[in-house]
């Protein structure tokens, strides 16, 4: 599978996110991407709880002090690195990651 640009390298600040449209298996789907320390992760933005966007107000993709990923419908955490839930009611389910390649001019991703 192709990969498209998904956003420039400075679009998002370290320790931030920003949600996105992209494809898929085959869908146009809401995502987000997350920058820790330099690196990027790209998740498909729904809780595995009950299908809500993990920025239910848009923009808030973070708890309290910004070191995990928060469900904004019921809480759920979510550890940046690789999307497992540590807290709330998915325990133990992760977060659907999408493939992504950060280059000279910006980040990718990997469209299914």
């Amino acid at each position: 599978m192709p990969f498209v640009k998904l956003c420039a390298p400075d679009e998002i600040a370290d320790m931030q996110a920003k949600g996105f449209i992209g494809r898929v298996d085959g869908k146009q789907r809401n995502i987000f991407a997350v920058r820790k320390d330099g690196a990027y992760f790209v998740y498909v933005n729904q809780c595995p709880h009950a299908g809500a966007l993990i920025d239910h107000i848009p923009g808030k993709f973070f708890n309290g002090d910004g070191s995990l990923l928060r469900c904004g419908m019921h809480g759920a955490l979510f550890q940046i690195d690789d999307g497992v839930c540590v807290d709330g009611p998915c325990s133990g389910k992760s977060l659907q990651p999408i493939a992504s390649q950060a280059r000279a001019d910006g980040l990718y991703i990997e469209e299914t």
